[in-house]
């Protein structure tokens, strides 16, 4: 089973998401041409269960930033990055 990212929101919800490095490439490979609120997007909707959602949708755009920051803390690897950058 693979490693999951748990975060607890400020109303106590709780979600969990895949951590970075084992988001599937072909996800990442098939957004890489979208623009960066697409990819955002479309990369929360591919990863994240209904219940998932359901807690983002909950949340404010501030605690999102949050989220997305500790997610990406807790991962090795930073998305939107790559080595030849």
């Amino acid at each position: 089973m693979l490693e999951k990212f748990t975060y607890t929101t400020s109303a106590g919800k709780t979600l969990s998401l895949p951590r970075m490095e084992n988001i599937p490439f072909g996800l990442i490979r098939k957004l890489r041409k979208e623009d960066d609120a697409e990819q955002f997007f479309a990369l929360i909707e591919g990863v994240a269960t209904a219940k998932d959602l359901a807690v983002l949708d909950a949340m404010t755009q501030a605690e999102v930033k949050e989220l997305m920051d500790a997610w990406q803390k807790d991962s090795t690897i930073s998305l939107g990055e790559s080595s030849g950058s």
